[in-house]
């Protein structure tokens, strides 16, 4: 199942987006409760357009992935 999570964007209208993390970090492999070692860590920040406007950026953290995961 798909993890959703919403991120205010950093334009003027603070517009809220739903991001999909399964989307943004591709799905992983779990084989009897260990994760496969994709050798794919999750990045630093992940930067995506606004849903909504065209100045506005959605801003996704390490920190931000780790505890929604």
């Amino acid at each position: 199942m798909a993890k959703i999570i919403k991120v205010k964007c950093t334009g003027a209208g603070r517009h809220i987006n739903e991001i999909d993390l399964e989307n943004v970090l591709g799905s992983n492999v779990v084989m009897h409760g260990t994760p496969i070692d994709t050798g794919q860590p999750i990045p630093e920040r992940i930067v995506r357009k606004c849903e909504q406007c065209s100045e506005g950026k959605v801003i996704l953290t390490r920190e931000m992935i780790e505890e929604n995961l």
